[in-house]
Formats: C-alpha cells, sequence, structure tokens
C-alpha cells in the first residue's frame, strides 16, 4: 500500500474532454463525490493554459478525463506549479492513466486519505538557435520533414561534438516516457519512467546510424538540418516551428518535471506495460 503524503486534497480540478460523450456525466459523479468528502471542485473543457492558469496556484489536483493526450497537455501546463495530475482512462492506451473509469472511486478514496505516492517524470527543453522561444515536451521532441516521402539530413551533435548524420524520415529526441511512444513505434528501446536519460531514435534510417543512443541526462543535443529544405519542429505531437536549411535546435533536460499522484505499487510500469502491449488471449 502506497504510504500517506499527509498532504490533504483541499482543491481539485477535472478536466472534462470537449469531444468524449462519456466525459461530461463522469465529471459530475466525481464532482459530486468529492464535495460530499469536503474537498472544494472546478471544471473545465480546455487545457489552455490561459484557463488553467489562475486556478493551479491553488489546485492540489488535476484529474484529466481523456488519454495520453490529454495528459501530455495537463503536463505542460502544471510543470512548474504543485498541482499533481491524476488520469482517468477514456483513450485508447493509457500508459499514463491511473484509474479506469469504472475504478475512480476507490482510487480518490484513497486519496483523500492521504495513501499516494508522488512520481516525478523528467521532460525536455528545446531551445531554438538565438535561446527563444522555448518548449517543454514529457514525451518527446521530433524533427522531421513537413512533406511525407521525403528523407531529411540532420546533423546531430552532442554537447558540441559531432555524434552522426541521419539521413532518415526524422529524428525523435525522447523521455523514457515517451520511449513507450512514437519512439517505441520506431524500434526504439523501452525504458522505466523513473530514469533520466535522453533517447535518440532515428525514424526509417536510409544508409545512416540506424540504432537508438541513449544518452546521459547532463548532455545538450543539437539537432542541425542539412537538408536543402525547411524541416518541422513537433513537440508531444504537436508542430510548434519550422527550421529552414541550417538551423538548430537544442535539446536538452528541463528544469521542469511532470508530477503524477499514484496510488498503485511502485513497481505498477511494468504490469501496466504488459497489460497495454501484449494483447489478451
Amino acid at each position: 500500500m502506497a504510504a500517506a503524503t499527509g498532504r490533504r486534497l483541499m482543491t481539485v480540478g477535472i478536466f472534462v474532454h470537449p469531444y468524449l460523450p462519456a466525459a461530461p456525466a463522469l465529471a459530475r459523479e466525481i464532482a459530486d463525490w468529492l464535495r460530499a468528502q469536503g474537498v472544494r471542485v472546478w471544471e473545465t473543457d480546455s487545457l489552455d493554459e490561459r484557463v488553467l492558469f489562475p486556478h493551479l496556484p491553488d489546485t492540489d489536483l488535476l484529474i484529466t478525463l481523456g488519454g495520453d493526450g490529454s495528459i501530455l497537455r495537463a503536463a505542460h501546463h502544471t510543470a512548474g506549479h504543485p498541482t499533481l495530475i491524476l488520469g482517468v482512462n477514456l483513450g485508447r492506451m493509457g500508459f499514463l492513466t491511473e484509474a479506469e473509469p469504472n475504478g475512480w472511486k476507490e482510487v480518490l478514496s484513497r486519496m483523500v486519505k492521504g495513501e499516494y505516492w508522488v512520481e516525478e517524470r523528467m521532460m525536455l527543453r528545446a531551445v531554438r538557435a538565438g535561446g527563444y522561444p522555448l518548449w517543454d515536451a514529457l514525451n518527446d521532441v521530433v524533427v522531421g520533414p513537413g512533406t511525407l516521402g521525403r528523407v531529411v539530413h540532420l546533423e546531430a551533435r552532442v554537447d558540441g561534438d559531432l555524434l552522426t548524420t541521419y539521413v532518415a524520415d526524422g529524428l525523435i529526441v525522447a523521455t523514457p516516457t515517451g520511449s513507450t511512444a512514437y519512439a517505441l513505434a520506431a524500434g526504439g528501446p523501452i525504458m522505466p519512467p523513473h530514469q533520466r536519460n535522453i533517447l535518440l531514435v532515428p525514424v526509417a534510417p536510409h544508409l545512416s546510424l540506424d540504432r537508438a543512443v541513449v544518452l546521459s541526462e547532463g548532455v545538450r543535443v543539437q539537432v542541425v538540418v542539412r537538408s536543402p529544405f525547411s524541416v518541422s519542429l513537433v513537440v508531444d505531437g504537436d508542430a510548434v516551428a519550422e527550421l529552414a536549411p541550417g538551423e538548430a535546435v537544442e535539446v536538452g533536460a528541463s528544469p521542469r518535471v511532470a508530477r503524477f499522484a499514484r496510488v498503485r505499487e511502485r513497481d505498477y510500469f511494468y504490469r501496466t506495460l504488459m497489460a497495454r502491449l501484449v494483447p489478451r488471449r
């Protein structure tokens, strides 16, 4: 059983996914139950920073009713705040979620009593040449072509030293959390989420380094565009910028972390991994 943290839940926010039919009714059920326990509750159907920011300094827990995509967006905006995240899985995979729709009451009952622990997960920070703007990622930073069917030439440097030049459909720079996302689909290794490493995984490499590379937390990875055309910079699935030929993005560990509330045992990751990846017979 998880040890009590001593932190009582005073205020809880609930993200109600606007495109999932089951979310509004479930949100009302959870909100009514929490209020009966003496917890203040607010709800939102947007994970926009402008909507969340006024609430976060006083919010102990943000419950997301959705999938891993909802949790990624929540992590971007709660990083740097004391707010914890708890996901109720209304999506497909649910690697990051803590509860299923029929099990939320058991999870929250334990949390209200303080029977939970806090899991901190490493994030990445991507910085465009010149130092601004910057983006934080829980899963990955991807540099790749904006047009399908075009390979890109990407020079990868680690702490200023040339590692290799990839000729590929793209390059994934991932966290251990992201090792079970796009990086896994591209053939990368699975890494436990408590590790603090940076993972480089080329996407469909052609006559270039075709193995994933695991780097230590403290390194800085610089990706330089060597193709004669612009490429896309994608952070946790969102295209945030175009990089011109010769332009670079630098990626390293972010000073911020994503903080999750957990009631399962601390080795839950491996059981979840098998449940999600190995089809039941």
